[in-house]
């Protein structure tokens, strides 16, 4: 039994509690059979096969909810401190209730009892019912640690007036005992009467496949038809998740809609379960648009309690395939026959599940009563939302009092939020009045005319009449996912919210592969509203078919055994890592300034989180024999092997810059080291956050800083995170990319581009060739970088303009440092280079990995354009190269015969950092924060002539620009980097005034 109850109960409820616990003598304590299992001295047990089935599958998927709860209102004035000692007793009569599982030393898993409480018992208070149902769902999707937590639990909660008792079984125990050997088995204790020994259950191997129906066109409720009364049972949504994988609960009842007298014995359930489950199976059939449907019914109509999942409802059950045309009286006979077969102990035909077939589960809704004869408790049975995977839509059948038939639908994690509620009031019509609910299939919608709300993507045909309010409201929904702010309005800016083409990118590739609805990168720029997007976007046919990847392997996210090779983008930072010695060149060395206290461990278990999330995290990278360059996914099992975290206390004596410099050794190593250090100034914790580039991008690094402060929430209370979905693993994209080639139309489209584009940036014409001139003390041209911070005027009217233009900061930077540079040199041509996101599959959107390409652009001045236009063409320039950034720099250059490593397209490099998320907050247990600022790494020569990195922070709210500016000191001397800091800082300023965009570039190249 669980300690600690004052902290659970009042002083009052504490002592009365106390007091009845030692009132209880022997001769009161329920009796427990002779010949139960004897603990032998809690030495270990051998495991079934079907145990070791059910933990192996629990241990490689840790996230994966395989407890099931049952919730019970206790009637009248339950005997509390007698209901706890039933616990114990029957947790002593049914061993198996408080194993512990673990390996043994020779290898073997085996089971054992604790040494100490065996924690099968929990009183916890709630304000109500509600309070309570949040409880149950979160012990429900807790984390089992089987070597010290027991798979089965007895909830008592307090709420209010009530006792609510809630009994948590996991999968494992599916064979020994199940949920109505628990309940019995309890009443009897309660009762002082001997515990039954539950008889072996026979479990099929069964695990949902989710096959799915497909989507599902919605039509108008018809005319003239009642409102049904249905009521959600998911409770409030103050008080339970909303962004969690619920399968959801929805119920009503109906009057009497079948013929059957008021004595309620079997054959009217059977009849009951057969007539409604035929008909709803019908009802999906016509509603999906499907021409058979398969419907799994329950085989034993008694002694079973209503919702069961798994291996607890599973291995007694068959299936009928109905078809949508098909007489409902055949379907019933070939249900009631089965049913009849069982009752008379015949054989019945177990019959396997067609796979082909979309499927349908029908329950019989059982009263507790009827399953636990006792007059002592009263269990009311509470329906709940369930974190157990459930297939989309199981009914469950029953009588109440008064002769109205139950209906109770349970729609499972694929299935929409609320979309239970409205499956479940149309097929009540359906019941009342099956041909006056005219239901048409998806297909026959697109051919009428009739307006519809659709369940599905807005799919149609390519130029079709547009629901602009539909796609509207599907684009501002994207717009609050990607910016996080839920109340953004249709006529809010996207980018006055913190939208970036990084954004952008990941809002096209949404809208197009869940919605269908395509929209152009300009049309996203030009018209940064919802309401204003929406008017300029496309339909297309078949948008998620053709988007996605639909592997099976990647949504479950599972790691490959087999090495993969690596992906274009990844094969152009190895032929560079390579030909310069494997050095540090492409380390990543964050560092992290923590200006509040930060627990070492549970960040190191926050981090580890995301390793066993994300594949790229834990991979390794090696050359074989033949030259091949590949990848290879460390198995999460292996990770304790490798060394990737020190504490502070561990790295005494090590230096931050030292830490930045370490060269991975990527075929033995994780490209993974994080090394927290105190600062002897500050005496504040710092973390060298060091990552090798081949592991992860820019986006890849904000979407792990996310993820991070989600998983230090979790840790820090104790629990583990719980992630909406599974990110598809990146080496699986590498794999598919590999295998796919290089797209030859898109790689066409860059050597056009820059086929004939100058290859030598002149910038000082007239100054000859000077030698590298001596690093002085001015830090502003020493070491091979500058650093430009910006007014915050010049900073706001930089995002004014860009606002003006329809374009982004990072068009805006870019033309205005084009136009520094031109104004320098005269040029009429200038190339230069960038990064894109490379991720023009939005089922990778949520995976960190290196998709980053390099790209050139060309942009060319002509007739002394103005600011507008001159962003106006670099704004199209690069949006219209979007689709095309799957090709990396380096096969641009090969195909146009230019020597590896000696020849490149470009001398100027720019890259804007935006929004960057390495400065922030991570929660503190207290309900606090404990804040974050990044430390900027020491700086190096460029290995470029120029580059410039744009850095757009946000920091409480504020939002300032700085540009870091590094170059090759044998390039250009100190006097020529001070002219083109000069140059760009002036044109920076020149842009940000309000008349700016009617300027032509001549003009604020003399001013």
């Amino acid at each position: 039994m669980t300690g600690g109850f004052d902290r659970l109960l009042t002083a009052t409820e504490f002592e009365r509690f106390d007091a009845e616990l030692k009132s209880l003598d022997g001769s009161t304590q329920p009796a427990v059979p002779a010949g139960r299992l004897p603990e032998k001295g809690r030495q270990p047990h051998t495991v079934t096969q079907h145990q070791e089935r059910i933990w192996l599958a629990q241990q490689q998927d840790p996230d994966k909810v395989l407890r099931h709860a049952q919730t019970y209102r206790l009637g009248g004035t339950p005997d509390i401190a007698r209901l706890a000692r039933a616990v114990d007793a029957m947790v002593e009569a049914l061993p198996e209730l408080a194993m512990r599982y673990r390996f043994s030393d020779e290898g073997e898993l085996v089971k054992f009892l604790s040494h100490g409480p065996d924690g099968t018992l929990e009183f916890i208070k709630a304000e109500n019912q509600q309070g309570a149902v949040s409880l149950v769902l979160s012990a429900q999707k807790a984390h089992w640690d089987s070597e010290a937590e027991p798979p089965f639990k007895v909830l008592l909660i307090f709420g209010g007036q009530e006792v609510i008792l809630s009994l948590l079984m996991h999968r494992i125990l599916e064979e020994v005992c199940s949920p109505e050997d628990v309940l019995r088995s309890l009443a009897a204790a309660y009762d002082s009467k001997v515990i039954a020994a539950p008889a072996p259950h026979q479990v099929k191997h069964f695990e949902p496949d989710f096959p799915g129906l497909a989507p599902v066109t919605w039509l108008r409720r018809g005319e003239g038809l009642a409102d049904t009364a249905v009521f959600d049972f998911n409770g409030t949504p103050g008080l339970l998740p909303t962004g969690d994988r619920l399968a959801r609960r929805f119920g009503t009842l109906l009057e009497p809609v079948l013929n059957h007298t008021q004595v309620y014995s079997s054959s009217d359930h059977a009849t009951l379960l057969a007539r409604v489950g035929i008909r709803f199976a019908q009802f999906l059939c016509k509603l999906g648009g499907h021409e058979r449907i398969e419907a799994i019914f329950p085989a034993r109509q008694t002694g079973s309690l209503t919702d069961h999942c798994g291996g607890f409802a599973r291995s007694d059950s068959f299936a009928v395939s109905i078809g949508r045309d098909m007489a409902p009286e055949e379907g019933e006979w070939q249900v009631l026959s089965h049913l009849n077969a069982v009752s008379r102990s015949e054989k019945h035909d177990n019959n396997a599940m067609a796979a082909d077939l979309p499927k349908v589960w029908i329950q019989r809704l059982a009263d507790p009563k009827t399953i636990v004869p006792t007059d002592t408790l009263a269990f009311d049975r509470i329906p709940l939302p369930t974190y157990e995977a459930r297939t989309d839509f199981e009914l469950a059948v029953g009588f109440d009092t008064e002769g109205s038939t139950i209906l109770e639908l349970v729609t499972g994690q694929r299935i929409r939020r609320h979309a239970g509620s409205l499956v479940l009031d149309l097929f009540s019509e359906y019941l009342r009045n099956p041909e006056g609910l005219s239901i048409t299939t998806g297909k026959q919608l697109l051919q009428g005319e009739s307006a519809c709300v659709s369940d599905a993507p807005f799919h149609t045909r390519q130029g079709t009449s547009l629901d602009v309010t539909a796609i509207q409201a599907a684009i501002l929904q994207e717009f609050r996912d990607a910016l996080a702010v839920a109340d953004l309005t249709p006529d809010d800016d996207f980018f006055d919210f913190g939208g970036h083409s990084l954004v952008a990118t990941r809002i096209i590739g949404r809208l197009l592969h869940d919605h269908g609805i395509e929209v152009r990168f300009n049309d996203l720029f030009g018209n940064p509203t919802a309401a204003g997007l929406a008017r300029h976007a496309t339909l297309v046919d078949g948008a998620s078919e053709s988007a996605g990847n639909h592997n099976v392997e990647i949504r479950n996210g599972k790691a490959s055994d087999a090495a993969t090779p690596l992906a274009f983008a990844q094969m152009s930072l190895w032929k560079i890592y390579s030909a310069l010695g494997y050095r540090e060149i492409f380390n990543l060395p964050f560092a992290l300034d923590f200006l509040d206290p930060v627990d070492e461990t549970v960040f190191e278990a926050a981090f580890g989180d995301l390793m066993k999330r994300h594949a790229a995290l834990r991979t390794l990278y090696f050359e074989t024999e033949e030259g091949d360059v590949l990848q290879k996914v460390v198995p999460v099992e292996e990770l304790v092997t490798y060394k990737w975290f020190w504490t502070s206390t561990e790295s005494a004596g090590a230096d931050r810059n030292a830490e930045a410099i370490y060269c991975f050794d990527l075929a033995k190593e994780l490209p993974v080291r994080l090394r927290f250090l105190t600062d002897p100034k500050t005496g504040r914790q710092v973390l060298s956050f060091l990552f090798h580039h081949l592991a992860l991008d820019e986006w890849s690094v904000n979407l792990m800083m996310d993820e991070l402060v989600e998983a230090y929430r979790a840790r820090s209370l104790g629990v583990a995170p719980e992630w909406p979905d599974e990110p598809a693993p990146f080496h699986e994209f590498a794999r598919k990319q590999v295998q796919s080639g290089v797209n030859a139309r898109h790689l066409a489209f860059w050597t056009d581009m820059l086929g004939d584009a100058p290859r030598e940036l002149v910038l000082f014409t007239n100054d000859p060739k000077l030698p590298d001139e001596p690093a002085t003390d001015d830090c502003s041209v020493a070491g091979g970088w500058v650093e430009m911070r910006l007014e915050s005027d010049v900073s706001e009217g930089l995002y004014a303009i860009a606002k003006e233009n329809s374009a982004s900061l990072f068009n805006v930077v870019y033309g205005a440092i084009s136009a520094a540079l031109q104004a320098l040199g005269g040029l009429s041509d200038l190339v230069i280079g960038t990064s894109a996101a490379g991720r023009t599959d939005p089922d990778y959107f949520d995976t960190i990995g290196y998709f980053t390409t390099v790209v050139a652009h060309r942009v060319r001045f002509g007739d002394d354009p103005t600011v507008g236009t001159l962003i106006g063409n670099i704004k199209d320039m690069i949006n219209g190269s979007m689709p095309f950034t799957d090709i990396p720099i380096d096969l641009v250059e090969d195909a146009l015969g230019m020597t590896p490593g000696m020849d490149h397209l470009f001398d100027v490099f720019i890259q804007i950092h935006a929004q960057n998320k390495l400065n922030g907050n991570l929660p503190a247990p207290d309900g606090g924060t404990i804040a974050f600022r990044q430390v900027d790494p020491d700086k190096h020569e460029s290995h470029l002539g120029l580059q410039f990195e744009v850095m757009e922070e946000v920091i409480d709210g504020n939002r300032a620009i700085r540009v870091l500016m590094s170059y090759q000191a044998r390039r250009y001397s100190p006097t020529q980097v001070d002219a083109i800091r000069a140059s760009v800082m002036s044109m920076f300023t020149q842009f940000s005034r309000g008349d700016a965009s009617n300027m032509n570039i001549s003009q604020l190249a003399r001013s």
